[in-house]
Parts: structure tokens; sequence; C-alpha cells
């Protein structure tokens, strides 16, 4: 029964974490530069013998705010899931009577430019500071994995799996964008799907090993599966 109950959680929150990875490879791939910056942290910390790990990630600053800034970005259940108030209450001058359906709107909370300026803009430096994470910075997790009684039990899971794939996949692949007949890159645009979950609209990105080095880890970790 254990069992049962983890695999039901767990893959209860696997179409959640194909958003956030889908929204991750998207990034990279439009923004070179992040990736970059990304893959000389880890190359200085954790070295090219190995891949990341979970005790490393203390040491991954800017791999830390991809993970946040991905979160924030795209805003995977962008109302989030519905809540009920438990008593009368007012907010800036409305009565919301007990029992109220009550939406939050995650996306908003994610986009406010007071908070993040430039919202719509894919910046990981926004939750650095000094070379450090800033801990002034509205955390995406706030918000991003719900709040209250139904805040999503699999939000150490989500935040966790999405860390191990993004400091992974940045060890050993460059991610690109397409490229056209010519040899020009594509431009890839950031467009979304509507409903309950939002996904990127389907994109084609070019991925291969950044080295010789790189592709012996990737046969090296794929044998030991």
């Amino acid at each position: 029964m254990v069992k049962a109950v983890a695999a039901a959680a767990y893959f209860g929150g696997s179409d959640t974490t194909i958003a956030a990875v889908q929204a991750f490879f998207l990034a990279m791939a439009m923004h070179p530069d992040v990736q970059h910056k990304a893959q000389e942290e880890i190359d200085t910390v954790v070295g090219p013998d190995r891949l990341p790990d979970f005790n490393d990630r203390e040491n991954l600053p800017y791999i830390n705010a991809i993970v946040k800034e991905t979160l924030r970005w795209h805003s995977i259940a962008p109302i989030g899931i519905p809540h009920a108030s438990v008593e009368d209450d007012e907010y800036d001058g409305y009565f919301i009577p007990k029992g109220t359906v009550v939406m939050g709107n995650i996306w908003t909370l994610m986009h406010d430019s007071n908070v993040f300026p430039d919202p719509l803009e894919y910046r990981p430096e926004r939750y650095l500071k000094n070379g450090r994470l800033d801990p002034t910075v509205r955390s995406p997790t706030v918000a991003a994995f719900g709040f209250g009684r139904r805040v999503c039990p699999g939000r150490y899971l989500g935040d966790n799996s999405l860390y191990a794939a993004v400091s992974n996949v940045l060890a050993v692949y460059n991610i690109k964008p397409p490229v056209d007949g010519a040899g020009n890159d594509i431009l890839l645009e950031a467009n979304t799907t509507s409903g309950f979950l939002s996904y990127f609209v389907p994109f084609k990105c070019v991925i291969e090993p950044r080295s010789g080095a790189a592709l012996a880890l990737i046969q090296c970790s794929e044998s030991s599966l």
C-alpha cells in the first residue's frame, strides 16, 4: 500500500514536472548566455568527471536561480486550483462570504513588475546578489505549488526533480535553436497553450553532447541504469 501511494504521488505530479522541464529547454535554446554561465558554474564546482548531485546544490547558486526563474517565467497552473473561504472575509473593500470559491491568480503573482522588473524576460540573475541567492527576492515556490491547505504535497519532489534535470542536462549537453536551410538560427517564440495546465506550444531544438568527455559520461550513466 505504501508503494502504491508513493507511486500515485509521483505520477500525479509528472505532468507539471514535464511542463517545467519543457520550459527549461525552451529557455536554454532562447538564451545561450544563460546556458553558458550555468555550464561554467558546473564545470568549476563539479568538474568534468561526474554529474552534479544534491550535495552540490548549495554550491550552485546560478543553477538554483535557473530553477527559480523557470518556475516563475512559466506558470504551469496559471490560476491554481479552487479554494473556498472558511469564514466571511473582506479584501480591498470586497465582501467575501463563507464558502465562496476563490481562485489564486498565480500568473499575476509571478509576473508582478513591482516585484520582478521586466517580468516577461527570462533572467535568472534577478535572484542573485554578489554571486549568491538573494533571500529578499520573492521565491516562486510561495505560489508556484499552490498555497494553504491545498498546497501541492509533491512540491519538494517537484523542486528537486527540476534541479536534477537542469544540473545534469547542462553538465553534458548543449541546447540550441534549430537552423534553417541556410544554417541560420530559427527564432523561437514562447507561446503557450490554454487550459488548467499550461504548456509551451511544441517547438524544435538541437541537443548535442558538449564534448567527448561529456559523451563518455552520458554513456557511463546509461550503462549504470
